[in-house]
């Protein structure tokens, strides 16, 4: 492997990171340490540092950096801060991804190897072979413990299956070429605790039928006006029923070239003047 990849065992820390000053009295570390080393373009959502002092609470918010205790301060290696990172720091896979592609294969086995048995390296495993398509020539796990991908606590998951060859419940909302992450946060927590698909059930169910189909129709009007708003249109009303016509049909059938085209011709109506299909200048739609 190119010693010029070698992460330095004495990483000097900088002035600035990304644009940002960094806090007098502080190291940086994990993802920031890591991203600055390799010189990865990536930008990162929160710097982590870690102070020389105590620090109430352990750690703390500073604008966008976020401070740890003295005692929080990893060993100054690639090891040492991707464990940070995992342990400490959120997890974001356009990060993780950048990092996979700017180390060797090597280095990345050598990781893992050192503590084969331990939750974070098989995560780091789990996710190499997810996001990157790769196989690690490493021998599938031993039968131990099974982790979560995600922390549950910390993000949006499904239940999601076991990886047998790394002991981890892949409990993504996706998969490695596309795979959103939801971070639970106050605000989402207590929109979620109002319940309001419930509640909404429940009023519906109390709603006469005729009243519920007259409520949707003048809201699907409503949202058709303000669509062509957006575009400065003052459509006529026939052509506001034919969208809202369209949008009803959203999700019924697969979405395919037929299916398009189908939903051109419920929008459109009168086909004499105007081609259905793909456009071949202007916008897609």
């Amino acid at each position: 492997m190119n010693d010029s990849r070698q992460m330095a065992t004495n990483v000097e820390t900088p002035e600035y990171f990304q644009h940002k000053q960094i806090p007098r009295g502080t190291q940086i570390a994990g993802w920031s340490a890591i991203v600055k080393t390799y010189g990865i373009d990536v930008p990162l959502r929160y710097f982590a540092c870690v102070s020389d002092k105590h620090i109430s609470g352990n750690r703390r918010i500073e604008d966008k950096w976020e401070l740890f205790d003295k005692r929080y301060l990893p060993e100054n290696s690639f090891a040492g801060h991707l464990n940070f990172a995992f342990r400490h720091e959120s997890i974001d896979l356009l990060v993780i991804k950048r990092v996979f592609g700017a180390i060797s294969k090597e280095e990345l086995c050598n990781f893992i190897l050192s503590t084969p048995t331990g939750a974070i390296a098989r995560r780091v495993w789990f996710f190499y072979e997810t996001l990157t398509g790769n196989k690690l020539d490493i021998k599938d796990a031993s039968t131990v413990t099974a982790v979560d991908a995600l922390d549950p606590d910390k993000y949006f998951t499904v239940k999601g299956a076991l990886s047998q060859r790394h002991r981890v419940r892949n409990n993504l909302l996706g998969v490695g070429v596309f795979c959103p992450l939801i971070r639970k946060t106050e605000k989402l927590e207590k929109f979620i605790s109002l319940n309001l698909a419930q509640k909404a059930q429940e009023t519906i169910g109390k709603t006469g039928a005729q009243v519920v189909a007259r409520a949707a129709s003048f809201m699907l009007l409503a949202d058709s006006k303000a669509s062509f708003k957006i575009e400065g249109e003052k459509p006529p009303r026939s052509k506001l029923e034919r969208w809202g016509r369209a949008v009803l049909e959203a999700g019924k059938r697969p979405l395919n070239q037929s299916e398009i085209y189908r939903l051109h011709q419920i929008i459109i109506g009168d086909t004499r003047f105007t081609q259905i299909g793909y456009r071949s200048e202007g916008v897609f739609l």
